[in-house]
């Protein structure tokens, strides 16, 4: 059985598929899912990712569409009238022209008239002529012209496109980010609420025997129990929280080009970050608003903008054009080709006497440039500020976590002291209660912390426009 190319190519197609959604449920199905293994899938497989590809390749139809005005280009004008029995008159011409980046255009071709009517001028050889010239513009043309201008600003264009899709990409890879930090933040207070109410629980299943035998009031237990329904409210709330945040969570997982079945997933420890990685985005500042996606964005407008330009100007100068061809017989000798005898040219001349079109489309333009450097500059300004609040505010919630951490282990103690204060009978449920819900609401604030931590860096990265492998790289 004989396969074809076609076929090869369709399997092999399938199976890197199957293997991206194979490896992609794979790393679900680790004991925890890290920040940078699921902004990793989401680069791998996300549909928006695709989109970010596509535009590249628009890029690059751009530039095959405009260089597609050097083509070379065949041409057949046939002309003849025939009348009373008379062929009064025919003309034939067919040849090859080609436009070159110099503005040179090369041509050729093959002439042929007959009739009983011609005039002198058309009267050629039985045989016809070959020819073979150029035509030059002298003037208007020279440096830069219509289909010339279109190429220049295709290069641009793909450059434009290859930014839009980084911007496009680390806007997927920010809310996927800010959705994994959600969930995260819910996983870990969870944990925080379930631990309570272990505590909670044991607390009102003594007190609950102790009343029954006698040795506790009535209103012991009804504190535990109210601080036990309590934390049952919090955990049910924070289980519709986390299943919600799981759901958004979802939307950026894809394999096979289908959505991934949820699964039950744990997002990793909140670690911290390398205070070298800091200190380096910090320093690199300069480099990352030169380069940042928004900035490239308008001075790619301002390119395309210089090319208009130059190319309005151009057209205020005068239209003067040279054309100049050889000619030979085909029944000749390739002499008279060498000897440059037989020939004809021709010049032309044309220029507005006001020249209002061309005047006006200039200056249009030169203000259009004006306000698109006023644009970068502003951009420039406000990209280097943002950047810098979200320095400010993730340093603040830095300093912030080392403190709430000393806070969050000084509840720890104290509940600690009251629980053995209670065990010696110097402190009641009340305070035990109370020191509780102290050291849940630190632990809880605590996490709302360390995601924010996370959440601000990934916000600063963005400001930078920092490029993909910043954010998967640990």
């Amino acid at each position: 059985m004989m396969f074809s190319v076609k076929h090869i190519l369709i399997t092999f197609l399938c199976l890197i598929t199957i293997l991206h959604s194979a490896q992609a449920q794979e790393t679900l199905n680790q004991e925890k899912l890290s920040e940078q293994d699921f902004l990793q899938l989401v680069m791998q497989n996300h549909p928006l990712i695709q989109q970010a590809e596509n535009l590249k390749q628009m890029g690059d139809f751009a530039v095959m569409a405009a260089r597609g005005n050097f083509d070379p280009e065949l041409f057949s004008k046939n002309k003849q009238k025939y009348y009373d029995q008379k062929n009064y008159y025919q003309y034939s011409e067919s040849g090859i022209s080609l436009a070159t980046r110099t503005g040179i255009t090369f041509q050729g071709g093959y002439d042929y008239t007959a009739g009983e009517f011609l005039s002198n001028e058309s009267t050629l050889p039985n045989a016809g002529l070959w020819y073979a010239g150029v035509s030059v513009p002298v003037l208007q043309g020279l440096f830069i012209d219509d289909r010339r201008a279109a190429l220049q600003k295709a290069f641009v264009d793909r450059r434009a496109f290859e930014n839009e899709a980084q911007l496009l990409l680390i806007d997927i890879l920010l809310e996927a980010s800010n959705y994994y930090w959600h969930f995260a933040k819910f996983q870990y207070q969870k944990n925080v609420i379930e631990e309570a109410i272990e505590l909670a629980q044991d607390n009102f299943e003594n007190y609950k025997i102790s009343f029954e035998q006698g040795d506790k009031p009535a209103v012991d237990t009804l504190e535990a129990s109210i601080q036990l329904q309590n934390l049952t409210i919090q955990n049910q709330q924070l289980e519709v929280d986390l299943a919600n945040a799981k759901l958004n969570l979802f939307t950026f997982l894809w394999g096979n080009n289908q959505p991934i079945v949820e699964t039950d997933i744990k997002a990793s420890d909140i670690n911290s970050i390398s205070q070298n990685k800091i200190d380096s985005l910090r320093a690199s500042l300069p480099i990352f608003i030169q380069e940042h996606p928004a900035i490239r964005e308008s001075e790619y407008k301002i390119q395309n903008l210089q090319i208009d330009n130059r190319l309005k100007r151009e057209k205020l100068k005068p239209k003067l054009n040279l054309e100049y061809n050889l000619l030979q017989d085909p029944a000749g000798d390739i002499s008279e080709i060498q000897n440059l005898d037989n020939y004809n040219w021709g010049l032309s001349f044309s220029m507005p006497l006001l020249l209002r079109q061309p005047r006006g489309e200039l200056r249009m333009n030169e203000i259009k440039l004006e306000n698109t450097n006023f644009e970068l500059q502003q951009k420039q300004l406000s990209i280097r500020n943002k950047a810098r609040q979200y320095e400010n505010t993730f340093e603040n919630i830095a300093q912030q976590l080392e403190t709430y951490q000393n806070v969050v282990s000084q509840y720890e103690g104290l509940l600690e002291a009251e629980l053995r204060k209670f065990e010696i009978g110097e402190s009641s449920i009340f305070l035990i209660n109370y020191r509780q819900m102290s050291l849940v609401n630190a632990r809880m604030k605590y996490i709302e912390l360390q995601a924010k931590y996370r959440l601000y860096y990934r916000q600063w990265l963005h400001s930078l426009g920092a490029k993909p492998e910043l954010w998967v790289s640990n």
